[in-house]
């Protein structure tokens, strides 16, 4: 099951896929309801009370970040169709993201997944701009048609900027799928996107100076940020692709620490600073009440907590209680525990089975593996069918 991240917040599910907003996300919430009701429908509509042009905007933006989510919901239909786990979307503050269990095992389920959102967006354009004109409504007298007209020109524009061929867009997906099937080489088509990816960016950079140059300084710099985010994910996706193949098919319980020394919640922290931390110099602990784990402390709560109140303070007061996000299976692949500390930034995981602690696996403990595979000449192989990278699709 896809764990919940520490700066998310779940709203609801849709067709067994739960829907969450980063919290970063609110911030462009609020940019765009205060562009859309402070300055684009005064602009088209003036003479309007203050409250509808409000009431207008907020519409209008719920309905656009609704757009966001179905766009995401047809990446997370199709590919739980084709049995590749969608469980999670998340919404943030340049876009949406779809958290693909792992990559496409062929280059036409990639397509067809990929395909999936510009598709819907183009769907959803024509059904916004067709209600206007089914209805009747004159634009130059009803703020309601330009909300929809609003609607359907930013879908067709969200579709269009999907489609550039630069990876992890869902153009830069497609031409992985085109590169995929022509050459059979997963890695390579992956790095020839991410290239494709780069290159975007630093078009798109360029595009946003000229902007901020001609007088749109926010919009020149939101464009220099979004091709900033495109250009680090298209690095990290291929990174991490390498990394997958390097780890192989290791599971868990390969890399994990079994046994590992534990805490007792009532410690106080000046003595887990001076018996474990100082004495046994590893970064985190499992923290346990009564034989049964409660809990995981690390370095950063530790520095968290005044130093005036270390010998007071509990343990208990100051770890990180037991939740799904620091914990996994002895079986899942190590793949995933890198993706799932990432996602929980946590840099270990407690390793559990039956709700009974048998180890715990760090990030330092799979960084010294791949460091030493990779002097020792393991090479990766040219191709996978497996590497969970995340789709992301700025808007």
């Amino acid at each position: 099951m896809e764990a919940k991240r520490p700066q998310e917040m779940d709203l609801f599910k849709v067709a067994g896929v739960q829907i969450a907003i980063d919290y970063s996300w609110l911030i462009i919430f609020a940019l765009v309801l205060w562009s859309l009701s402070a300055g684009y429908f005064p602009a088209l509509h003036p003479g309007n009370t203050y409250l509808e042009y409000w009431i207008v905007g907020l519409v209008a933006t719920l309905l656009f970040f609704a757009s966001i989510v179905i766009h995401e919901l047809s990446h997370a239909v199709v590919a739980n169709r084709l049995g590749q786990p969608v469980e999670r979307i998340s919404l943030f503050i340049f876009g949406g993201m779809a958290h693909l269990g792992h990559e496409p095992t062929s280059a036409r389920d990639e397509l067809k997944i990929a395909a999936a959102g510009p598709i819907t967006s183009f769907v959803l354009g024509a059904f916004f701009l067709a209600i206007p004109r089914v209805f009747g409504l004159d634009e130059s007298l009803s703020m309601w048609a330009s909300v929809f007209n609003y609607l359907g020109f930013i879908n067709f524009a969200l579709g269009l900027f999907n489609l550039l061929p630069g990876f992890p867009l869902d153009g830069g997906r497609i031409l992985r799928a085109v590169l995929w099937q022509r050459s059979g080489d997963f890695r390579q088509a992956t790095a020839s996107a991410s290239e494709w990816g780069k290159g975007i960016a630093y078009g798109l950079i360029f595009l946003g100076a000229l902007q901020i140059f001609a007088g749109a300084l926010i919009g020149g710099i939101w464009l220099i940020f979004i091709a900033l985010f495109l250009k680090g994910a298209a690095s990290s996706s291929y990174q991490s692709l390498v990394i997958e193949q390097v780890l192989g098919s290791l599971h868990v319980s390969d890399l994990m620490v079994r046994d590992p020394i534990t805490i007792d919640a009532e410690t106080t922290v000046a003595d887990v600073i001076n018996d474990h931390f100082m004495r046994h110099g590893h970064g985190g602990y499992p923290v346990i009440r009564d034989n049964h784990v409660v809990g995981l402390i690390s370095l950063g709560q530790i520095r968290d907590c005044p130093a005036g109140e270390r010998a007071s303070k509990r343990v208990s007061e100051i770890m990180r209680p037991v939740d799904p996000a620091i914990v996994i299976a002895p079986t899942a692949p190590v793949s995933n525990a890198l993706r799932q500390m990432a996602e929980s930034d946590s840099g270990r995981l407690l390793v559990m089975e039956q709700e009974r602690l048998i180890g715990l696996i760090t990030r330092s403990a799979i960084a010294h593996f791949i460091m030493l595979r990779s002097q020792l000449g393991f090479a990766p192989p040219s191709q996978t069918k497996s590497a969970p990278a995340p789709e992301a699709h700025p808007a």
